[in-house]
Order: structure tokens, then sequence, then C-alpha cells
């Protein structure tokens, strides 16, 4: 396989994606392929998107590469999606993932510890965003379940790896922000979408029936009856 065609491969495979692919996965499935030579062309790529004014971008995210739409066109996409928005994190399920970024792998119980308050419900919306997974056990009695972000916690916050996370005494407030910043998108698009929307849609006008355009001809006046 020569370059050019290695660099379409990667293409077509970041296009077929749903979800970061890592570079060890290109890897594999380029075959025998050089990682320098690898990252040179997920380069390229981005460059020739950017030069050439694409509609999409290439991402280096949650520890892979992704196609990702550029934000001007996010509105299209949205209402393309319309319906499959997901709700706002709240403040104590931002407060509990800063918590297990930072502290993971982490049980349950040292959660409670720190913020005070049964996570219960918390951690089964985490878990149902897929932002929180069980990574093991911990050796205290019991066994008590430990818990840890995933590739999707990464890619929701647009994060490459967990190295870029901002300090500890910081994080909660870049979750909050970043939550926000997604609210005010989210929120700009629907003012878009309404704006762009047929005013009078749905309002119907009432026409004379003799003076729609292609409409019958008047009728005759009907002669007098005979006396």
């Amino acid at each position: 396989m020569d370059r050019n065609e290695a660099k379409r491969v990667i293409e077509a495979l970041l296009f077929a994606t749903d979800t970061p692919i890592a570079p060890s996965k290109l890897k594999s499935l380029l075959g025998e392929i050089d990682q320098k030579i690898l990252r040179q062309l997920i380069a390229e790529l981005k460059v020739e998107y950017e030069r050439d004014g694409h509609s999409f971008s290439l991402v280096e995210v949650a520890g892979g590469y992704q196609i990702y739409t550029r934000p001007e066109y996010a509105k299209w996409i949205q209402e393309l999606f319309r319906g499959k928005r997901a709700s706002r994190l709240t403040a104590a399920a931002l407060e509990t993932l800063a918590i297990i970024a930072y502290k993971q792998p982490i049980i349950r119980g040292d959660m409670e510890a720190i913020r005070g308050v049964n996570v219960d419900g918390v951690m089964s919306t985490l878990a149902e965003r897929n932002l929180v997974a069980v990574v093991g056990r911990d050796e205290r009695p019991g066994k008590p379940i430990l818990y840890g972000t995933t590739p999707e916690f990464l890619r929701y916050f647009g994060l490459a790896t967990l190295s870029d996370l901002p300090k500890i005494e910081e994080l909660e407030e870049y979750l909050k922000e970043k939550e926000e910043e997604r609210e005010k998108i989210d929120q700009e698009i629907d003012a878009e979408l309404r704006k762009d929307q047929i005013p009078n849609h749905g309002v119907q006008e009432e026409v004379a029936f003799d003076k729609m355009e292609g409409g019958p001809e008047p009728l005759p006046d009907e002669p007098a009856l005979a006396g």
C-alpha cells in the first residue's frame, strides 16, 4: 500500500466511525505501517481539510482521532437530530464527576465521604450517560466496586487525554463552564432555527374563490323567469 492509498484508507475509517479511533487501532487495521508515517498522514489530512475549506475537521480527542462538523454548521446538524439532545448535567453530577476524574479509581463510599451526601442518583445518571464506568474492585473488606471515567468523558468535554484536565481545584469550575458553553450553543442554535422558520407558517389566508388564479370563470346571470 503506497502512502497516498494509506491516507485515503485512514480517511475512510475516520468517516465510518462514530467514536474516536486510537492510533494503535488504525495501525492494526492498516497493517505494517510505521507509527511515525501514520501520524504524518493524519497531520496531512488535517491540513487538507483546513486548506480546502471543508465543513468538517479532524480532531484529536479521547485518545484517538475523529472527524467533527465545524461549529458554524451545527444548527443544521441539530435540526437533523432534533429531539435527541442530551439533557444538561446538574451541579451535583458535575461535582461528583470532578471527584471521580481526579480520584479514580474510587469507590462510592469515598465519593459520599467527600461530598457529604448520597450519590446513588447522580451515579445512575453518569453511568447512563456513559461518563463513568466500573473499573475494578477495591482490596478493602467487601471488595467495593471502583469507578473511573470513560473515553466518552474525554469526548464529551473535548479532551485528548486525562492529562489535559486542569488542576484539581479548577476542575469542577472547568466542567461547569464546559456544560454552560454547550447549553449556550444549544440555545443559540434553537434561536437561529426559530428565526429561519417562515413567520406565517400554518396561517391560512382567505381568498375569494372567483379571484383565485386559474379558478373557474364566474357564472352568467340567469334569465328572468316568465311570469
